[in-house]
């Protein structure tokens, strides 16, 4: 629906944009322009601009460029008719509309909010009550502090009363049911509360409105799960709970994950390492796809390690496929089995998460991988197979350059499986074709940790056997997540010396990982110090030891003494 281009620049006159920006940043007035640290990119040293006169924001680091609508769109993922819309909230303004719309259909939306805002209201002061001192229990059970259960609002539905204290603050019947927290019954055609005897979970929408609930029964009654229905606020394949809770993680730069759950979204949310959304009770749709990469470039779907996983997976797989756009991707990542994140962080706190979403898997790995899972790739027609799926696969993508660019990867893939065969004969094939399984770790871990312990020392190895390095895998999560920060972190700044990578991987909390190979046990095992060797002699042990572990680079030789 269109604004007047009249009234975007009314709007624009009155509110200042320091006001807007100055909620979220502080900001240094500097003679006519005021400064500060950009909120688009990590930084110590101010180099956001803002001019009022203007109307504009520049940042000098990064080249963030806008003007209060861009800014609300950009840090609230606000679309451009909610932020135009957010603008004049704040300018005490109506937005003018071109088009007229349906005066009882806009009067019941306003009232199903205002409704489901009182009802929150009466849910929160439920968990203080007499009756609702076991939903109580139930959520300090599972771990959440008071803080948690204050910025989700979580509450508790009594067995009754909730009908009567919303008729009290002067809503009609009509309207308590267009807002869906009563109904009326088959039987008699009497009233009664919706939710009864459940702890409650309020859905908030992107301006952080509640516009429906998600319900947990207590003790036996079913469903165990129950949620509003559709109705004037509230249409569920496009919306994901948790959304103005990771907007505020992602201001303090942690990754984002996608989650099944409520109580996995918040249990991650909580633990301090990693934030998260989920969609409610559906594979992803593409609204809710679209909305992710407003939050994030690249988001970490998690899956249950199980069958049912990794099913999630290819589905959601072929969902991504057609939506994707440059710069737009997602990482796959699988928890242990019969895990999930609110499992494991009961189990191995965050940094079991951190290991997890630090070994997840590029969009395009999972892709090969999974559809590669499904034939035996030691036969030439499964083979023939499983690269006409994987190419349909691709042909799915909507998006021309990303369409190429992911054709260009599997081709090259495919090209160097039948390079790998006709060097390597028909065991060569089998090895070089299966998908990439995890080895137990046995003496050969001491091999693999001694490859780590030699890309620490010496990180202008990394870009020249990134592939191989990549492809090769010791079963050791630990390990793994240590090799793959490696690997981001040079591939990013590949000036980095061996201190300041160490610094880096300090930094993502990987010190266990780190400390294992400087251990008695790996100095003993070692028959050198991988920091006191020249350039040179470092890539003959770390070709060897490669070659040890099925991975040769083929870039260096060496006959030299190697980890037992």
């Amino acid at each position: 629906m269109a604004v007047p281009p009249e009234f975007i620049e009314d709007l624009r006159q009155r509110v200042p944009l320091s006001d807007i920006i100055g909620k979220r940043v502080k900001l240094t007035r500097k003679g006519n322009r005021f400064s500060g640290l950009c909120p688009f990119h990590s930084e110590k040293t101010p180099s956001f601009s803002v001019v009022d006169d203007q109307g504009f924001y520049h940042c000098f680091g990064c080249g963030a460029h806008g003007d209060a609508i861009s800014f609300l769109r950009e840090t609230d993922g606000l679309d451009f008719m909610e932020a135009v819309e957010r603008l004049a909230s704040m300018a005490g303004l109506t937005v003018p509309r071109s088009a007229p719309e349906d005066p009882q259909r806009t009067r019941q939306r306003k009232a199903a909010l205002d409704i489901l805002e009182e009802t929150t209201k009466y849910f929160q002061a439920g968990l203080k009550r007499d009756d609702g001192r076991v939903a109580a229990r139930y959520l300090h059970g599972r771990g959440l502090d008071a803080g948690a259960v204050g910025s989700y609002r979580l509450g508790y539905a009594p067995r009754g009363g909730l009908r009567a204290a919303l008729a009290a603050r002067g809503f009609s019947d009509e309207d308590m049911l267009a807002a869906g927290v009563v109904r009326r019954s088959d039987r008699d055609g009497e009233l009664f509360d919706y939710f009864r005897d459940r702890v409650m979970f309020p859905i908030e929408d992107r301006q952080g409105r509640v516009i429906a609930f998600g319900a947990r029964a207590l003790g036996d009654a079913q469903p165990k799960y129950l949620n509003s229905g559709e109705g004037p606020t509230f249409s569920k394949k496009s919306v994901l709970y948790g959304w103005v809770q990771a907007r505020e993680g992602l201001r303090r730069k942690l990754p984002l994950l996608v989650a099944e759950g409520y109580m996995d979204v918040i249990a991650i949310q909580q633990s301090g390492v990693a934030t998260a959304v989920a969609p409610l009770g559906t594979a992803l749709t593409e609204e809710q796809i679209t909305h992710l990469w407003k939050l994030h470039d690249e988001p970490v779907l998690c899956f249950d390690g199980d069958a049912a996983g990794q099913r999630a997976q290819k589905r959601a797989l072929e969902r991504l496929l057609p939506l994707l756009q440059p710069g737009k991707s997602v990482r796959l990542a699988m928890l242990p089995e019969g895990q999930d994140p609110d499992d494991l962080l009961q189990k191995e706190g965050g940094d079991g998460l951190l290991k997890v979403i630090n070994t997840a898997s590029s969009l395009i790995d999972s892709l090969w991988t999974s559809f590669a899972a499904e034939h035996d790739l030691r036969q030439p027609e499964q083979r023939a197979e499983f690269w006409q799926a994987v190419r349909g696969q691709v042909k799915q993508i909507g998006h021309n350059q990303v369409r190429t660019a992911f054709a260009d990867e599997i081709e090259a893939r495919i090209a160097a499986m039948r390079s790998a065969g006709r060097g390597q004969g028909r065991a060569g094939m089998a090895g070089a074709l299966r998908p990439r399984v995890k080895r137990p770790a046995a003496g050969a871990i001491h091999r693999h940790r001694a490859v780590c312990a030699i890309i620490l020392a010496h990180p202008a190895l990394i870009p020249d056997l990134c592939e191989t390095l990549i492809q090769i895998d010791s079963g050791d999560a630990g390990l793994e997540s240590l090799k793959k920060a490696a690997i981001d972190a040079v591939i990013r700044d590949p000036d980095l010396d061996a201190a300041a990578l160490r610094h880096h991987l300090d930094g993502l909390k990987l010190t266990d990982a780190i400390d294992v190979l400087e251990g008695d046990e790996m100095r003993a095992r070692m028959p050198f110090n991988p920091a006191t060797l020249n350039g040179e002699e470092a890539g003959r042990r770390l070709d060897e030891l490669l070659r040890l572990v099925g991975g040769s680079s083929g870039l260096f030789s060496t006959s030299a003494s190697l980890p037992r």
